[in-house]
């Protein structure tokens, strides 16, 4: 079955068509095609047979229609531009092709007739005497009717294969591999946030322009639309998007490879795919009173050091505990209540492994591997949240959960009083000490932004990131790895930037004073940057 992008004017759920090699196969016709040919003509769609014998019949035609006739006033286009001006007229009109009889008025078609088509790119066929033109539309109907039936057999059989699929384990995973076997094309389901949690089959991947996907997804559910709309615009980038969810609350969307507009057979087939994806997305992000309560639980079992009973219990809830290099985030919630908020971090919570959020000492607490900090940021900036984030530290090191969660909580102090726009970093001074008196002397900010000067140069002439990578590798003691997660860059990268920035310097930042001469200037200038 053929389809094409819908017309101006046509029906959003297009009509049944048959392809026209498959109806001039039909060899008892006697159908022979003469002119207008091209490597497309044989898959051209048909969803109708007409028979006209009008000067112009286009006001009484429909896209996608053959035309028939015996050329009875074709007298009236013996010139050139008559016969263009005729066959552009059927092109402009939709017509997939023209049919004239022989044998009646003309022995052979007229040659400006034969002449347009070919200049226009329009099929035309020579019907022979003996087949009546009512034997032609008999038998387009029929392979019409024909090719309903087997789209309908087409339609229940997939519906079948895809509910039972979503029996499975991975039940939304194997309906979407089955769904996109079916339609012979890619099929994805993004979360709010417009990440892909399912997508089949993988070796489309790479076809797919994910952060497309992910901006025009944020785009849709920011306009508000109801589930179930389809955004039009998005299948400029050739696909498909419908928003799943209930009415009012969008939980995420359906992504299908754009070929043409579907029929009912496969919007059908897509209507069962979206609803299953709507219940698991509806699971997924279901913040439970019990879910809640559990992650509350595992986290105040790592505060405490419980990491035994935290790891069975996250083990039941199938929650991997954070481990490697950690920071705890606090944040002020939102006022009013804001769904959008709690399905983005749920889906944010859900889909990242090594990262946990809830409610501990009746605020919100999240506690992360540092690979996850730049998404976290990224949320609580959208969200224009105000939070604090601690150090790095491990679950068991020196600096234990319980220090890092009261660092962040003198951080949200800190953005809380400075009305920062982003969240703000845990800083010693924040605690008094040492660099809050080296702060309050006026040669210190001088001296360090002296220190600091080639480097922010560099970084303003050549647009880079050299300061920002060197506090971070900094903060993590000089480690590459887990410092390059956290910036979201490879380690190679990092460290030609802590390359570039001890060439800059000219210092040797293997040496532990070098190190805390740069640590003290950077926090320095930092905390000044912040009041």
């Amino acid at each position: 079955m053929q389809r094409e992008p819908a017309r101006a004017g046509d029906a959003a759920t297009p009509h049944p068509t048959i392809e026209l090699g498959e109806l001039l196969h039909q060899y008892q016709l006697g159908l022979v095609l003469i002119a207008g040919t091209d490597e497309t003509t044989a898959s051209r769609p048909v969803q109708w047979v007409h028979v006209s014998e009008l000067e112009d019949p286009t006001p009484f035609l429909t896209p996608r229609t053959v035309l028939l006739t015996t050329g009875a006033r074709f007298d009236v286009v013996q010139e050139q531009r008559d016969a263009d001006a005729y066959v552009q007229g059927l092109v402009e009109a939709g017509v997939t092709a023209l049919g004239v009889a022989i044998g009646l008025h003309w022995d052979r078609v007229p040659a400006p007739i034969v002449a347009a088509c070919d200049r226009f790119g329009l099929p035309l066929f020579r019907v022979p005497y003996d087949t009546a033109f009512i034997e032609i539309v008999q038998t387009a109907a029929r392979l019409i009717d024909a090719q309903t039936r087997d789209r309908d057999i087409w339609a229940i059989d997939s519906q079948r294969a895809v509910t039972a699929a979503s029996l499975h384990r991975d039940g939304l995973g194997s309906a979407v591999r089955e769904a996109a076997a079916r339609l012979n094309k890619w099929v994805g389901v993004t979360d709010r946030s417009g990440r892909l949690v399912e997508f089949a089959p993988q070796d489309a991947r790479s076809q797919v322009r994910a952060e497309w996907i992910q901006r025009e997804t944020r785009h849709l559910i920011s306009r508000g639309l109801s589930a179930g709309r389809i955004g039009g615009e998005a299948a400029e980038g050739g696909l498909q998007m419908q928003t799943l969810g209930r009415q009012g609350q969008v939980l995420g969307v359906l992504v299908v490879e754009d070929r043409g507009v579907p029929d009912n057979a496969e919007r059908t087939l897509l209507g069962l795919v979206g609803a299953l994806a709507t219940v698991q997305l509806e699971h997924r992000s279901g913040m439970d009173a019990a879910q809640a309560s559990l992650r509350g639980a595992i986290l105040h079992l790592l505060v405490a050091e419980q990491f035994a009973l935290a790891e069975r219990l996250s083990e039941g809830a199938l929650i991997r505990i954070p481990s490697g290099a950690v920071a705890a985030v606090r944040y002020r919630g939102p006022i009013e209540p804001d769904p959008s908020f709690a399905e983005d971090l749920y889906s944010l919570d859900a889909g990242s492994p090594g990262l946990i959020g809830a409610l501990y000492a009746d605020a919100p607490l999240i506690v992360t591997e540092t690979r996850h900090l730049p998404a976290v940021k990224r949320l609580l900036v959208a969200h224009r949240l105000p939070a604090g984030i601690s150090e790095r530290g491990t679950l068991s090191g020196v600096i234990g959960l319980s220090e890092l969660v009261g660092q962040a909580d003198r951080a949200l102090e800190a953005a809380l009083g400075s009305d920062s726009e982003v969240p703000v970093e845990y800083r010693p001074e924040l605690h008094g000490g040492v660099l809050r008196l080296l702060a309050a002397q006026p040669e210190a900010g001088a001296r360090a932004a002296a220190l600091l000067a080639p480097v922010r140069h560099h970084d303003e002439r050549h647009d880079d990131r050299i300061e920002e990578s060197l506090t971070t590798w900094l903060a993590h003691h000089g480690q590459t790895s887990p410092a390059a997660s956290e910036l979201g860059i490879h380690r190679h990268t990092l460290k030609a930037r802590v390359q570039t920035a001890a060439s800059l310097l000219q210092l040797d930042l293997d040496s532990p004073d070098a190190r805390a001469e740069l640590w003290a200037a950077l926090r320095v200038l930092a905390s000044r940057e912040v009041v």
